[in-house]
């Protein structure tokens, strides 16, 4: 009775004769640990334009992909205002690590470093424009001017600067991302060297702080719009916010083995990872410095793992120096290479264990599939799977691209996804070996991401099993035909609806219903299928009808199939289109395509009402009604 009341039909119901449930093989793919390289994540190391340092033999190019160049604002601009030759900088960058080494580059361009070398780290056009500065004492320079940075005229300059940087990096191949670097020291959110008495002489309030830096987040936004854009994060709350809203993502360059600075993984990483922001950490120190202050290099990589980071600067050395690390350098940045960002995998896989093919009718494979992302952090893209059948040469015989149900972006670090698919034969199809391959991309770029799997090829996919097709058997394409010209043929009427033959069909005879329901059904009448419904297969369900007479107000009627497994127990429901009341009087032909999953094995059809309580008054003639199968395993 259970199933009954769950398909809608009626207390008289006569199970349909049923078929078995197709036979899955279970696949466990063979599982990949070598370091993803993919878009939105990585490690990365400031960069150098000795390409002996960046050998493709020498380790630290297997991990490494991304070039870092960290430099002073005025070593771009240096004579004035929109005069920037970014060819002069920015070219033999892209030559070598782009479009000869094909890496990735990422970028900062600073207004204050106590680190550089000159008196100016903004130009010094900016100040004789009239822009306010404060002097501090360098690192390596015993003097260096910097300017106010909410000062209203710098930020107007910053803000043109900005957009030609935009006009000429953005969405540009190879650039990975930018830094906000016009604001604070080091373009981080702070502001190490100011005393006090500096701050209060060139008006300095945190509410003018946080509007500047506001703007210049703005700024960003609207001149990347294709780039991904990074603000060093810190205890600024209201500041975070604001660049999460414009989809700026967050960085922060204080990576200890205690944590960031500021605790910021836990305060902000875990909750604006879930909401698209992407989490980038960098070292606090150097190795050699690590090592005076006794912080291991795995245990602050593991630390810095615990949050849902995307981006991991792993600013031990250079990349001269790393390619000779010592092996504890070594194995936590190739550890972190593994860990960092997405790392997506099928972790089973459920097919048929062959493939029927026909001349005249296609096949099925159907793949019932798990994904895990064993990353730390979450994907920012959306991807989808596309399944191939390659043949004994290698060539593509079927493919099938495929949205995942649960988008990538939800693929969330450490839980397991599902996904159903189907892959249609063509008809005709060589018996014969073939192999079942997956890849997962991005259609609208025709790329392809890495997964941690093995076994792929040249053009990015990943081998899952080897499968068999076989020739199937010349069963009829017809299930059910009913033209009605030699009775009711076995359907059953709700209690108060009269059902007969009529010759007034759409051809011929018709199936005719009349009456109003007495008691609460979901349908009008309803036939159990006399041919079992076979699994993992492609039908078409087609009828004509013609209603004469409705209740007004009535939901439209239509054809529903419900489908069962072998006990018995509902699967699903699957409905044509509606008839449309409109046009009352008139034959109108309804369809349905019907996918059928591995454990369905019996169906039952219906003429639904559309509600359960509802006793309208129907006249109503069906005729022509057809259910053939399109595809099957």
């Amino acid at each position: 009775m259970k199933k009954i009341l769950a398909l809608g039909l009626l207390t008289s119901f006569i199970l349909p004769l049923c078929a078995q449930e197709l036979a899955m093989q279970n696949i466990t793919p063979p599982l990949s640990d070598a370091p993803l390289k993919n878009p939105g994540m990585g490690l990365y190391l400031g960069g150098t334009l000795n390409e002996k340092e960046l050998a493709l033999d020498l380790w630290p190019a297997q991990v490494i992909d991304i070039g870092y160049f960290r430099d002073d604002w005025a070593k771009i601009q240096p004579h004035g205002p929109g005069t920037a030759d970014f060819d002069a900088y920015f070219k033999p960058i892209f030559d070598l690590w782009v479009n000869k080494l094909h890496k990735r580059v990422a970028f900062r361009l600073m207004s204050q470093n106590m680190h550089s070398q000159s008196k100016y780290v903004s130009p010094q056009w900016v100040f004789e424009a009239g822009v306010p500065s404060q002097t501090f004492k360098g690192i390596y320079a015993p003097e260096q001017t910097d300017p106010v940075f909410w000062d209203e005229k710098y930020l107007q300059i910053q803000e043109k600067f900005i957009a030609d940087l935009g006009h000429y990096l953005d969405g540009r191949p190879g650039v990975e991302f930018i830094d906000i670097g016009g604001i604070g020291e080091w373009g981080e959110m702070h502001l190490a060297r100011w005393t006090p008495t500096q701050l209060a002489a060139s008006g300095y309030t945190p509410e003018k702080y946080v509007a500047a830096y506001r703007r210049l987040i703005d700024a960003y936004a609207k001149a990347f719009p294709h780039t991904r854009v990074f603000l060093n994060v810190g205890d600024w709350a209201n500041i975070n916010d604001y660049a999460a809203i414009r989809g700026v993502h967050f960085r922060q360059d204080g990576l200890n083995p205690n944590g960031p600075s500021a605790d910021v993984g836990k305060r902000f990483y875990h909750e604006y990872a879930r909401r698209g922001t992407i989490c980038n950490y960098e070292l606090f120190s150097g190795y050699d410095e690590m090592k005076q202050k006794g912080w291991g290099v795995k245990e602050t990589f593991d630390k810095g793992l615990e949050d849902p980071i995307s981006y991991l600067h792993v600013n031990l050395m250079g990349f001269g120096q790393m390619a000779k690390a010592p092996a504890e350098v070594r194995e936590a940045v190739t550890d972190a290479a593994r860990r960092l960002g997405f790392r997506f995998a099928a972790t089973s896989v459920k097919c048929n264990p062959k493939i029927h093919v026909n001349p005249d009718r296609a096949g099925r494979l159907l793949l019932e599939s798990r994904w895990k992302n064993s990353g730390v952090a979450p994907c920012y893209d959306s991807y989808a799977l596309r399944w191939f059948l390659l043949n004994a040469h290698g060539q593509s015989v079927a493919e099938k691209l495929s949205f995942p149900t649960v988008p990538t972006t939800r693929w969330w670090p450490g839980e397991e996804i599902s996904q159903t698919d189907v892959l249609t034969i063509p008809a005709a199809t060589p018996p014969g070996a073939y192999k079942i391959f997956v890849a997962m991309e991005k259609p609208e770029e025709a790329t392809k991401i890495q997964l941690a799997l093995r076994n792929s090829d040249a053009q990015g996919r990943y081998f899952i099993a080897d499968i068999a097709a076989e020739p199937g058997q010349n069963e009829p394409k017809t299930i059910y035909n009913e033209g009605f010209e030699k009775g009711v043929g076995g359907w059953q009427s709700a209690k108060g609806i009269a059902l007969k033959t009529d010759e007034a069909g759409h051809e011929g005879a018709a199936l005719l219903l009349d009456g109003a329901p007495q008691e609460a059904s979901w349908n009008y009448a309803s036939l159990s299928l006399p041919k079992a419904i076979l699994p993992g297969s492609r039908y078409h369900l087609s009828c004509w009808m013609k209603v004469d007479a409705l209740t007004p107000g009535s939901p439209s009627p239509y054809m529903k199939i419900g489908l069962n497994d072998k006990d018995g127990k509902w699967l699903t429901n699957i409905n044509t289109d509606k008839y449309d009341t409109t046009k009352l009087g008139t034959w109108q032909k309804l369809d349905a395509w019907i996918e059928t999953t591995s454990q369905t094995t019996q169906g039952a059809l219906a003429i639904e009402k559309g509600t359960l309580e509802s006793r309208p008054q129907i006249t109503l003639r069906l005729d022509e009604l057809s259910l053939e199968i399109v595809e099957s395993p």
